[in-house]
């Protein structure tokens, strides 16, 4: 058993170190501590630092009292098993090789204890055999708890009733720890109590008999006690089913007291204040603590797998919460430090949208939606060797298309490997998980860190949702976006400075929703700027109204091709176009 991605906080540390005194003080069989080498077992294999419990376990064993010769062996096991595992962690143990070393280890210390004191005709095999057995039970109850308690509260492939078995082993063995007859039959019979009322009869009847056993192996005989405990509790139950369900804590209370009571007046001493308790405490904060208990650690059967998985998701959490840290830390500063607060937030999205997926909710969304292609058309046209211009369609996400125009200042390859870096940059960002904002605040960012200090290029996206037709476009210095809707053709544009001028951009974005059949075009400047005398590009719209093809790809060739007439012989600029349909 090995707990990947464990974590050791404070509030584990001091849990565990109430525990451990409790399970340090449980004396069976005449004097035996088998609970002691069991736990420090488990706990070093949960992690090498709860080797601290060593000592704690050593004093709780002392203050017991009364010690003999199996104390003293048992103390030596338990030692011998701390710095054994210690010693041997990298080893991956089973849970089977662990118990039969613990085993050995409590025999052999014992027999050496005695040996060594000349007192070896005063071992007692039986007890030796039945603490041996002790072993094996608390190795594995202690085992399926910590499962539960530091892999997390999601589904570790435990069944509900071997998590309630071994939670009430351990619940009823600490109880048992306290060795105050009056104190521990109170809280054993509020345990008996509890249980009944939020989980049932039957759960109730098992703790009764955990307790008798454990009572049992501790050498009092206290047959009494628990024989009125299971009356008292098949008692109530059939009363309670006889009425309304808000006297169920009353009567559930007044049966155990009175059956426990007829056993004996001694009885009265742990029946009366258990019934008073459980009666003071009000019903909802009853159930809603009992509730958050089963749901940290009760989960419902699944595969073994799932211990891998959900240690995985615990590291991945670790890491989101570390991104959105950094990410808040850089967030004030500009320059450099910004971009370092967007790769950060980048980060952080991007793990959570992998611990959604993990947990099911995004495959869902994904398997639920049936993709629809977006066809997209593009003709462009360089009037010198190499154009500035770069364009891209992808999908990304779920039933996400991205169409993304960039044109580079200048002319020439530098202009080019500038639009390039944007598209290029864009993609792979928005494919890794990064949202719209924060992949173009980073390329923004990224123009602005240039060393040459003039590095810009527009931007022109537009995400397309391929299920809905909502459509959003932003524009960072770009030429407006046409949409031919039933023949009629409208003018989308926003005015905003390109990537790489201004230092923590506030992104906007225009909405629109396409429905079948309609255009969505996209251009360069080079195309809008043909006509100096048409600033609105009316001749833009009223060619679009004279196509009647929908095929994105001869679309978007009549385009460049009339804007490339318009511009005669004035100095030209590259021209791009892109068009999509619905």
């Amino acid at each position: 058993m090995e707990f990947i991605g464990n974590q050791i906080h404070g509030k584990t540390i001091f849990a565990t170190l109430t525990v451990a005194f409790f399970l340090g003080r449980i004396s069976l069989f005449g004097g035996t501590f088998p609970a002691a080498a069991a736990f420090i077992t488990v706990m070093v294999a949960v992690s090498t630092v709860y080797i601290y419990l060593v000592p704690i376990l050593a004093a709780a064993m002392l203050s017991v009292g009364g010690v003999n010769g199996d104390f003293y062996g048992d103390m030596m096991a338990m030692v011998f098993c701390g710095i054994f595992f210690l010693f041997f962690h990298r080893q991956r143990f089973s849970i089977n090789q662990r118990t039969a070393v613990t085993v050995a280890a409590v025999v052999v210390c014992n027999c050496l204890y005695y040996a060594a004191s000349h007192l070896l005709y005063l071992l007692d095999v039986k007890m030796l055999v039945q603490e041996a057995l002790a072993v094996v039970v608390y190795i594995r109850v202690f085992n399926t708890t910590a499962k539960m308690v530091f892999v997390g509260k999601e589904q570790q492939g435990i069944s509900a009733e071997k998590a309630g078995l071994a939670l009430m082993i351990l619940v009823v063995s600490c109880i048992g720890a306290l060795e105050q007859a009056v104190l521990t039959g109170c809280l054993w019979i509020l345990t008996v109590l509890i249980i009944q009322y939020c989980k049932g009869t039957e759960a109730a009847l098992a703790a009764a008999a955990a307790e008798a056993v454990f009572c049992r192996c501790q050498g009092i005989a206290a047959a009494d006690f628990f024989v009125s405990i299971m009356l008292a509790t098949v008692l109530s139950w059939f009363l309670a089913g006889l009425v309304d369900g808000k006297y169920r804590k009353g009567i559930l209370s007044m049966v155990m007291f009175l059956a426990t009571a007829a056993f004996g007046t001694e009885m009265v001493f742990s029946a009366a204040p258990a019934a008073a308790l459980f009666m003071a405490v009000p019903q909802n904060l009853l159930m809603k603590c009992w509730c958050a208990g089963e749901e940290r650690l009760m989960p419902e059967t699944v595969s073994e797998a799932d211990l891998h998985l959900t240690a995985i998701k615990g590291d991945l959490r670790k890491k989101k919460q570390v991104f959105s840290a950094l990410s808040k830390m850089y967030a004030g500063d500009m320059g450099s430090r910004q971009l370092v607060s967007c790769q950060f937030a980048g980060m952080a999205r991007t793990v959570d949208g992998i611990l959604r997926d993990l947990q099911g909710q995004g495959l869902q969304g994904r398997q639920r939606v049936r993709r629809q292609s977006v066809p997209v058309g593009e003709a462009s046209y360089a009037f010198d060797a190499i154009s500035g211009d770069s364009s891209l369609s992808f999908s990304f996400g779920k039933n996400k298309q991205a169409i993304v125009i960039s044109d580079g200042m200048g002319k020439g390859s530098l202009a080019a490997a500038e639009s390039k870096m944007v598209v290029t940059t864009l993609s792979q960002l928005l494919e890794a998980g990064f949202d719209v904002d924060l992949a173009v605040k980073t390329v923004n960012g990224i123009l602005m860190t240039e060393s040459s200090g003039d590095m810009f290029a527009t931007v022109d996206l537009a995400i397309i949702d391929q299920e809905t037709g909502r459509t959003q476009i932003y524009k960072m210095g770009a030429a407006s976006t046409f949409v031919k809707h039933e023949g009629k053709v409208a003018m989308l544009k926003r005015p905003a400075p390109p990537a790489g001028i201004v230092d923590g951009l506030r992104l906007e974005y225009i909405d629109v929703r396409l429905k079948k059949g309609d255009l969505l075009i996209m251009v360069s400047d080079g195309v809008t700027d043909c006509d100096r005398k048409d600033p609105e590009c009316q001749w833009l719209r009223e060619r679009l109204g004279q196509i009647g093809t929908r095929d994105p790809g001869t679309v978007a060739e009549l385009i460049v091709n009339k804007a490339a007439e318009k511009y005669g012989l004035r100095e030209r600029d590259d021209l791009t176009v892109m068009v999509a349909a619905l």
